[in-house]
């Protein structure tokens, strides 16, 4: 059950994320929109080490 709910928090912030990343780019806004990018890439990594993590658990 947690499992489900790492991947289901990792799927709502990537969509988040996604949304922001596409906002502030089409705004002309490259600098947020490259920094909103990195910050989604480190919490993606991080999310999965965790999945990878609680997955080796069971």
């Amino acid at each position: 059950m947690l499992i489900g709910m790492v991947v289901l928090m990792l799927l709502s912030i990537n969509l988040g994320g996604l949304m922001s990343v596409i906002l502030q780019l089409g705004r002309g806004e490259w600098l947020a929109g490259l920094g909103s990018l990195v910050t989604l890439a480190v919490v993606d990594a991080l999310g999965f080490r965790v999945l990878r993590g609680l997955r080796g658990q069971d």
